[in-house]
């Protein structure tokens, strides 16, 4: 940061000290290194042999019992159960639960890294530098964002047209419990709770294979009971449930990957606007109606349910499943409530200009706050260290705007600009609260060079 308040240029790397970076040993591959660096090829061999695999077999369907409480289609060859829904009932356009399930779980794992990959790789970048975007990292960050748009804007589309065309549509939260068990569902219902369940085991490969950050923890916790409580939810009948709570939660998760695609573009007043219905959405759907759902579980079923437990008829509602489901939602709603708190304490600061103790190193590069900036592309490693940011980071680039109605020395324009660029850095540095997080997808060049913890 130079005398005026302006933002120094970052210097291109010499002709020696790339001489010098080239000729440095290099560290042995690993076979993590060489997934993620071909994990576009993997992926989309694997899927391939699948399919091929699907077409020169008989896929053998017939009706059975065997996993299922009534007779329902099966499929005697393994690939085919990778690529169709199994267990139709003869007759219906319903279909019952098993572990063959399983199979189309792993297929969509395997199709969201080829996917995630091939659209940033071949769609977003390029677009982000169509947009004018000439820095590495807001490259990447723009395609990451971009794929998670993509993803929420699909899902909860999907989600709102299930919960709208369903009794429990409206949050008739009564309709969760009235009927129970719900064993069999409608083919959309059953391929988008397991298209769900694996984009979120996705999530954890994704946050365990690449390099661990600060909200490490808080994702991978958030991965995890999302997890279980899908894939319990799943197998004890409760869907109506966890569909509702699918919708509501993939909201938000459209709102700030637009707001920072906005503020990488360098679209300010639409990425602040775009933040401000991400806030709003956020209490509403996060708090609010996620909230009433739990209530619902809490107060609302055990006056409609009697307490029991049936695997032959698929009623599984003990005092056990009843107290194991509101400790896992709860535990959500506690990291849900955790990230707000961080919200309200970085726009607090942001609007009050409040001091925070300035917690980043000295050669942090200021250019970050303003990520539309275009500068010649280097290696992306360098921008690894930008990646790993914390509430604190976030104030203390609050605490450098001017507290004098932006006046500077060199006018009230550069203050402006300055509180603009800050605004663009909150939307940029809040993580994906709840949703997909913001990780790099599973690629080499965002991994740090230091080892793995």
């Amino acid at each position: 940061m130079v005398a005026n308040g302006t933002t120094a240029k970052r210097r291109k790397p010499s002709a020696a000290s790339q001489a010098a970076a080239a000729t440095e040993p290099t560290e042995p591959e690993t076979v993590v290194d060489f997934v993620l660096r071909r994990q576009l090829e993997l992926s989309g061999g694997i899927l391939a042999a699948i399919v091929v695999a699907n077409a020169f077999t008989n896929p053998d369907l017939h009706v059975s019992t065997d996993l299922t409480p009534d007779p329902a289609f099966h499929f005697r060859s393994i690939p085919a159960r990778f690529l169709h829904l199994s267990f139709r009932q003869p007759g219906t356009d319903l279909y019952f639960k098993g572990r063959d399930d399983g199979f189309l779980i792993a297929w969509w794992v395997i199709a969201f890294c080829f996917l995630r990959e091939a659209t940033m790789r071949w769609g977003l970048r390029p677009l982000a530098r169509w947009s004018g975007i000439r820095s590495s990292r807001a490259v990447v960050r723009f395609a990451e964002q971009g794929w998670l748009l993509v993803y929420y804007s699909f899902s909860w589309s999907i989600g709102i047209y299930i919960n709208q065309t369903s009794p429990y549509r409206n949050l008739n939260t009564s309709e969760f419990f009235k009927g129970y068990p719900h064993i069999a569902l409608t083919a959309l219902t059953k391929w988008y709770y397991l298209v769900q369940t694996a984009f979120y085991l996705q999530q954890i490969l994704v946050i365990n294979l690449e390099a661990r950050r600060k909200d490490y923890y808080q994702m991978f916790a958030h991965h995890i009971i999302t997890s279980l409580l899908m894939m319990s939810s799943y197998v004890l009948n409760w869907t109506r449930i966890g569909s509702a709570i699918l919708c509501t939660m993939d909201l938000v998760d459209i709102t700030l990957p637009l707001a920072k695609l906005f503020n990488y573009a360098g679209w300010q007043a639409a990425s602040d606007v775009t933040f401000a219905v991400f806030f709003l959405l956020w209490i509403v759907t996060r708090h609010v109606i996620f909230g009433r759902i739990i209530w619902s579980i809490i107060a609302e079923a055990p006056t409609i349910l009697p307490f029991g437990w049936s695997s032959r008829e698929g009623y599984f509602w003990s005092k056990r499943t009843y107290w194991a489901f509101i400790g896992l939602l709860g535990m959500l709603q506690l990291i849900i409530c955790l990230w707000f708190a961080m919200i309200l304490r970085v726009l607090w600061n942001m609007f009050r200009g409040h001091s925070a103790e300035d917690t980043r190193s000295d050669d942090e590069d200021e250019n970050d706050l303003d990520p539309s900036e275009t500068e010649d592309e280097t290696d992306a490693t360098t921008c690894d260290d930008d990646d790993e940011t914390t509430a604190s980071e976030l104030e203390s680039s609050v605490a450098s705007l001017p507290r004098n109605g932006g006046e500077t020395r060199n006018g009230g324009g550069a203050g402006v600009r300055r509180r603009r660029q800050v605004a663009g850095a909150v939307t940029e540095r809040i993580p994906e609260f709840g949703g997909a997080n913001e990780h790099a997808a599973m690629d080499p060049v965002r991994r740090e060079k230091a080892p793995r913890q």
